[in-house]
């Protein structure tokens, strides 16, 4: 995935393969979220103070990144796991048991990859609003492309979480992978308006 050209993954993509899907697509919004947050970190060092803060912007976003194009690779294989299990063979009562308890095995890492991407994309957005609002003017405008696309990503893996949670026979697992992630929205939507927000003000 760190790899591969933009173009070699967009075929993909748009391929009729299952992998890589909104998932993988999710974690790469949150990791250009990071990566412009971090560029506008940079353009802002050495303007007048506030360097101390940029760098922190910077440490944070750039291993967030990182840890985006990782996980973007871990969603995918979770899928596929998924899928492989879904093809085992189920012509006898032995072999659907098998089946679902392969099924059922693979599923909790399915959700909880999208979750980390929620969590990990946070990170960022929860820098945003300050950023806006003392960032270089000039680059203002990456700033709310930023929370534009890592609010993408949380709620792109938000539903994720949702769609494998809901096949989790195990009520209490699956309803705490639900209710963190829909905690995880609510705070991304609430710093997007906040990010865009103090963008608008330096208009």
């Amino acid at each position: 995935m760190r790899e591969m050209a933009i173009g070699t993954f967009l075929d993909r993509l748009a391929s009729a393969d299952p992998t890589p899907g909104g998932g993988t697509a999710s974690a790469l919004a949150g990791a250009m979220a990071a990566a412009l947050a971090a560029m506008v970190a940079r353009l802002s060092t050495g303007k007048g103070g506030g360097d101390a803060a940029f760098a922190r912007v910077i440490e944070t976003a750039d291993r967030v990144r990182g840890a985006l194009l990782t996980l973007a690779a871990e969603d995918a294989q979770a899928f596929d796991a998924v899928m492989q299990a879904m093809r085992l063979p189920r012509a006898t009562e032995e072999q659907k048991r098998a089946r679902q308890a392969a099924v059922q095995a693979t599923l909790p890492r399915a959700a909880e990859v999208p979750l980390r991407v929620m969590e990990e994309t946070l990170r960022v957005l929860r820098l945003l609003p300050d950023l806006a609002r003392t960032g270089n003017p000039n680059a203002v405008s990456d700033v709310a492309v930023s929370a534009l696309l890592g609010e993408a990503a949380v709620h792109g893996a938000l539903h994720n979480v949702q769609i494998n949670a809901a096949a989790i026979r195990d009520h209490t697992l699956a309803a705490g992978l639900r209710g963190d992630a829909d905690a995880l929205g609510r705070e991304a939507a609430h710093l997007r308006d906040a990010a865009l927000g103090a963008v608008r003000e330096r208009r």
